[in-house]
């Protein structure tokens, strides 16, 4: 992070998205604040963040999606989206990630946006259904940032979407948005076959030519009907990428986001620190996205979302659980002491598969949190951001 990134930011965005944007960091600051208190006071559980996958309905069928589709679509009512935000600012919590499916699909989703200013939305898009009227509606409401997720450039586009069209598509509204004036990110989940044309420093100068603002990396796990384990990073590419991250963040004129490591570059896990949980489209409360298994659902209106994060043991038992194997992905380092606890807890399978059947199939896999010498923030900016934002002192656990 430095001043040109910002600057790029300022000059680019409109004035209603900066304000919002600002708004953003402080509530979100607050809300970090307000979780590390409820946990060192032993107070009532409750995310800082929450990540909501509203619907499972999309265009695309992707390589390595564990989003199962169906006719019609599950999808999360507004009036379970209004009751989760309503019950999450009782808790100062105000940033939701909107996932999907392709959000874009949900019917009431800019009523969702209109009817709650006070909050700030990562929408998570493929992009191809972000036309001018969408950026621009967007744009007006200037609570939204939208993450488009390209992975990878032409060639692996079109092996992992299944599509010649996607990339163009992609990058069509990742224009719109960019020219709408919006706060524009760019998501990619890494891989064997997209990390020499990711992990670079021309990919960063491509994005920041077409006006991007920040890049969230995401490391490649195999999860879902048909996991391509071969994709899956090893130690050596996953080091690399982090000292990526760690050199690039001095000078790049981007933001550089990953939700894997601390200040000091000790893994964590968003999950395993409570700091953030996931609600699926049928309304199921789960660890995390890729962790597709319950111990409770929402109710007609989200008036029951307290009691499954507060007296419902599974998530809580998560939580330690976890923590005891590490603060890395324990869907891709230990799978067999996964499927060990889910059955003991009597888990729910929320996935709408077979899910048992396909975590019985995993093998151990290297993570983040693989034995591996640590590599601290070399950016100030970065270092502060992480410790006292993202992951202070309480949400360590």
């Amino acid at each position: 992070m430095n001043l040109a990134a910002l600057t790029r930011i300022m000059r680019s965005c409109t004035g209603k998205v900066q304000r919002n944007l600002l708004r953003f960091v402080w509530n979100g600051r607050q809300a970090v604040g307000a979780f590390e208190r409820r946990l060192q006071r032993k107070q009532p559980f409750f995310p800082a963040f929450l990540m909501l996958s509203i619907t499972n309905q999309c265009n695309l069928r992707c390589r390595g999606c564990w989003v199962t589709q169906s006719t019609p679509p599950q999808q999360l009512s507004l009036a379970q989206l209004q009751g989760i935000i309503s019950t999450a600012e009782k808790y100062s919590s105000r940033f939701f990630g909107i996932l999907g499916g392709e959000p874009l699909f949900h019917p009431q989703l800019f009523t969702l946006f209109e009817n709650n200013p006070q909050a700030y939305f990562l929408l998570f898009s493929n992009g191809t259904h972000l036309d001018q009227a969408c950026a621009e509606k967007l744009a007006a409401l200037g609570n939204v940032t939208p993450l488009i997720s390209i992975e990878g450039l032409e060639n692996e586009s079109r092996r992992r979407r299944g599509r010649d069209d996607v990339f163009a598509q992609s990058l069509a509204g990742l224009r719109q948005a960019v020219q709408a004036g919006l706060f524009t990110g760019v998501s990619a989940s890494i891989n064997k076959h997209n990390f020499a044309e990711l992990i670079s420093r021309e990919y960063l100068d491509f994005l920041i030519d077409q006006g991007v603002h920040y890049l969230w990396y995401y490391i490649y796990r195999p999860c879902g009907k048909d996991p391509d384990v071969q994709c899956a990073l090893d130690e050596d590419e996953i080091f690399r990428l982090r000292q990526f991250l760690v050199e690039q963040r001095t000078s790049a004129r981007i933001l550089l986001i990953d939700a894997y490591w601390d200040a000091q570059g000790q893994a964590l896990c968003p999950g395993t620190t409570g700091i953030s949980h996931h609600i699926a489209p049928n309304g199921a409360l789960e660890f995390c996205p890729v962790v597709q298994f319950c111990g409770g659902k929402l109710n007609a209106n989200a008036s029951n979302l307290e009691e499954l994060l507060q007296d419902n043991q599974y998530l809580a038992d998560m939580r330690s659980f976890t923590a005891q194997l590490g603060r890395s992905c324990v869907l891709l380092e230990s799978p067999r002491e996964l499927e060990e606890f889910l059955r003991s807890k009597q888990a729910e399978d929320s996935s709408g598969r077979d899910g048992w059947t396909e975590l019985a199939g995993l093998q151990p896999l290297p993570s983040h949190g693989s034995r591996q010498r640590q590599l601290p923030e070399k950016s100030l900016c970065y270092r502060l951001a992480k410790k006292f934002y993202f992951f202070g002192f309480g949400a360590y656990g």
